[in-house]
Formats: C-alpha cells, structure tokens, sequence
C-alpha cells in the first residue's frame, strides 16, 4: 500500500524565459519521485503560467517556487517582485482564469513587497495516491499504557500442577 508521506520542495532562480521550463522539469521530477503522476500535468502547466507572468517583469528580481505535498493536496506556490508586475494593477484576469481551470484552489496575496500566488491539486480518492488521514500526536499521558492484569498461563500437560507455597 502506498503511503503518503508529507514533502516539500524549494527552488529559487533568476528570471528567464529558458528558466520556465528548467523548472517545471524539476518539479515534475519531483512530482513523480513522491508518487504523484497524475498531478504531475496540472502541475506544470499551472506553474509554466506563473512562471511567464514573473518573468515578464525586471530582470534583477528573483523568482521563487515552493511545492508542498501533504497527503491530500499538491500545492505549489510561486513568489516574485511585486513591482515586476505592477503591484497597482493586481493579478492579471488571464492569469487567474488559467490558474482557476487548473485547479482545485488557488489564491494571490502581497507580502513584504513580493507576490505570492499559490495553487493547490486535490488527491482523488481510487486513484494512485491514498489519502492518509492525519491522527494527532499523543503526548505522554496518552502514550503510556496501563499494566495489565496478568492473565493465567495454561501450563504444559507434562507438567503437573501444583499448589503451596514456596519456603
């Protein structure tokens, strides 16, 4: 049975149109190193889309992906300059709609004078990737267990049984 086990990958590179398909390779790579073929197409288009939006800004910022697997969701997130882009003009319509189609959810927010835009794959239940529900961690009182009450041993037949006590 597969098991999904939490992952994360982080991948900073200068604007460049060559860059865009450099990483979509690499985390398609990813993707599939975690088990996650089927996502692996969402994936990469949604981030090529991203991807052209950051490079068409300065050259001199920096662009940053970021992909999280938890079990459940695929999410992937893209950061970039704001003034790249036109922090004023906010996310562009072409680019949510894309994004939108592509998705189960995304979001854009604004932090620390660089756009973060994220967009998250939901894993299908019947497919490949099983999804794992997330139990809490025990803390100690939980985690001990209380002695149990000795249980009595039948003894071998070649053995007799007998009662007293020892002196």
């Amino acid at each position: 049975m597969h098991q999904a086990t939490p992952s994360y990958y982080h991948i900073a590179v200068e604007p460049a149109p060559e860059r865009v398909g450099q990483v979509q390779r690499i985390v398609a790579a990813h993707t599939r190193y975690w088990g996650l073929e089927r996502l692996t197409p969402s994936t990469i288009r949604g981030l090529g889309v991203l991807l052209e939006l950051a490079v068409e800004g300065r050259p001199d910022s920096r662009i940053e992906v970021e992909t999280w697997w938890n079990g459940q969701h695929l999410i992937n997130a893209v950061s970039y300059e704001a003034r790249a882009c036109g922090a004023a003009r906010g996310f562009p319509q072409r680019c949510s709609a894309q994004i939108a189609a592509l998705s189960d959810g995304w979001g854009s927010c604004t932090q620390e004078a660089r756009r973060i835009v994220w967009f998250s794959l939901r894993s299908r239940a019947g497919v490949r990737e099983v999804l794992v529900p997330k139990l809490p961690v025990p803390d100690a009182s939980e985690a001990l267990q209380l002695p149990r009450s000795a249980l009595p041993v039948a003894a071998p037949e070649s053995v007799p049984v007998t009662t007293g006590t020892a002196s």
